[in-house]
């Protein structure tokens, strides 16, 4: 799957010509997807995702978004050391964070609450159309200074703090 935005449309931020320093564009490029991953928490590119927790109530997700048609798997490591997936979990995707919530009841089916548990689940935006566009400008706007301000200094600070203007609503806040 392709990042948000193409080496071309980098190209033409940086006004680069095609095939001069295309290697180092495309790192541009990679390193303003993580910057805009790292930051709201969005994962830019569709991927099978696992997070590991503890206990025995539901469990909130940082990976997002989520499709509510997703398939969630939920597994553990018994104490023979046999993996053992657990069927039936619920998946809540109406507001973020997504939510797993166990099969039947309160609690999964092992007795230990500091039991490690993963969930396994498909996040992220499937097309780079469905990335929203104040991502993909702020994207844009790190690469030009990537580009510009090598060594790190005011213009790159100046571009991440406009890139977190343009990101701050698709954050998740807490508490």
């Amino acid at each position: 799957m392709a990042l948000p935005v193409t080496l071309e449309e980098a190209r033409i931020q940086i006004k680069a010509e095609p095939g001069d320093q295309d290697g180092e564009i495309a790192n541009f490029i990679m390193d303003a997807a993580g910057w805009v991953e790292k930051y709201t928490g969005h994962i830019l590119v569709a991927r099978e995702v696992t997070e590991s927790f503890r206990g025995f109530g539901s469990v909130s997700l940082r990976a997002w978004p989520i499709s509510p048609s997703a398939t969630v798997g939920v597994a553990y490591v018994d104490t023979a050391g046999t993996p053992v997936a657990i069927t039936g979990a619920r998946l809540e995707v109406s507001a973020r964070p997504a939510r797993v919530v166990p099969p039947s009841g309160p609690f999964y089916p092992f007795q230990d609450p500091r039991q490690l548990f993963t969930v396994t689940i498909r996040a992220g935006y499937e097309t780079p159309a469905d990335v929203p566009r104040n991502m993909r400008r702020a994207m844009l706007l790190l690469i030009s200074a990537y580009d510009e301000d090598r060594e790190g200094g005011k213009v790159l600070a100046d571009a991440e703090a406009a890139a977190t203007r343009l990101c701050r609503g698709y954050k998740i806040h807490r508490v």
